[in-house]
């Protein structure tokens, strides 16, 4: 293989719950094609640090958007920085917003610059719970939506918000106030949507206090970034293609996940361990059944499964087949590959797997206790629906 892919799991808990060129990204000596060039937009500290992944990840059309100085002056990378304020929204989402409504020219503008018109898809990443990127950030992808139609693309498919919730025990009433407020309103805009729940952090990355959120900025971007490798590699046992992962991103609200499996000494092991890591992963709590989409990427070690048939692995195909609706569409691929030793000298795992569901219902798993505790903060809205309908 060109990179060793354990490092995408490292801090990963298992057991808790059209363009004719392909691009490449570049981290080092490390080359990899992609489907599609991504232009990523970071909206707020938390929005900024994901977009800081993505730069390490090899993307390097990235622009930082904040009211705060001090945030942007936290990521030293050659980034793009655009200082809508100076110090900060202090969680109140209105003024953010009209700090980008005043700005709207001058985001274009940097956009535009920072893009170059080279950019197949545009990310934003935003927390919800404080003042920017709830407030910032839905004008943000509004302007990116109008971006994308501008260059013949489609924002259902083009435009990827990545939004992330706040936990309702730790960060409080307003925080998650604000947070059902632009989920509300970035739920209404016909573009690819990215639920991440803080509150699940401490549960599935293994890290401490310093390094929990880096580690889980890394899988979240090194995971999304394999379908759009993966998309971008011929395979003799069946292409993920590019079409495949738009029309998976064309449905709504998605989630993803990346594991490993050591073995396959049972044809079942990955079926199971999907199963669990679909039903324990960072993304906002929906019920899988509801997809009616999904991908399955399968990149398999050589060595490990030369006396395998498909028979051997097809039971993911099955496994996600019987999660989703049965009008449902699965996408998937499967790629051979030698696969390095591990740095410890430990024989490298079997295989590893990427799932993508689309099309899912709102994460009301996630929703209910945010909107129990935005209750307490502002009485207006009686119920969660009046949030999402308003």
């Amino acid at each position: 293989m060109s990179n060793n892919l354990e490092s995408d799991f490292e801090h990963y808990n298992y057991d808790d719950p059209e363009k004719d060129e392909p691009e490449t990204v570049s981290r080092g000596n490390i080359v990899e094609p992609t489907a599609f060039r991504l232009g990523v937009i970071g909206v707020g500290q938390c929005g900024g640090n994901i977009a800081a992944k993505f730069y390490e990840t090899g993307y390097h059309r990235v622009l930082l958007v904040n009211t705060a100085k001090t945030d942007l002056d936290t990521i030293d990378l050659p980034v793009e920085k655009l200082l809508l304020e100076k110090h900060g929204a202090g969680k109140d989402r209105e003024f953010a917003r009209q700090c980008a409504e005043k700005s709207v020219t001058r985001i274009r503008t940097k956009m535009a610059s920072v893009f170059q018109g080279q950019v197949d898809k545009i990310v934003v990443c935003m927390a919800l719970g404080g003042g920017t990127g709830s407030g910032a950030g839905p004008k943000v992808v509004a302007i990116a939506e109008e971006m994308v139609r501008e260059n013949g693309g489609d924002p259902a498919k083009d435009v990827i918000v990545m939004m992330v919730m706040p936990s309702p025990k730790i960060d409080g009433a307003r925080p998650c106030f604000n947070a059902l407020k632009a989920y509300a309103e970035l739920d209404k805009r016909n573009v690819v949507r990215i639920v991440i729940d803080n509150a699940k952090v401490a549960k599935v990355v293994k890290a401490n206090i310093e390094n929990q959120f880096n580690y889980t900025n890394h899988w979240i971007v090194r995971t999304f970034h394999r379908f759009n490798n993966y998309a971008a590699r011929e395979s003799q046992h069946g292409n993920f293609d590019g079409c495949d992962m738009d029309d998976v991103l064309a449905h709504g609200r998605i989630i993803f996940s990346g594991f490993i499996v050591d073995d396959l000494d049972d044809r079942y092991d990955v079926g199971e361990i999907m199963s669990k890591h679909l039903a324990h992963s960072l993304f906002a709590g929906a019920k899988l059944e509801t997809a009616d989409v999904g991908a399955c990427v399968l990149i398999l070690n050589r060595s490990k499964v030369a006396n395998k048939t498909m028979d051997d692995i097809s039971n993911a195909f099955e496994t996600l087949n019987s999660i989703m609706q049965p009008s449902s569409a699965l996408h998937h691929g499967t790629y051979l590959e030698e696969f390095p030793a591990n740095p410890d000298g430990s024989a490298p795992a079997a295989l590893f797997c990427y799932v993508m569901l689309g099309g899912l219902e709102h994460p009301y798993e996630t929703l209910n206790p945010i909107f129990v505790k935005a209750h307490n903060f502002n009485k207006e809205y009686g119920t969660l629906s009046a949030f999402l309908t308003e």
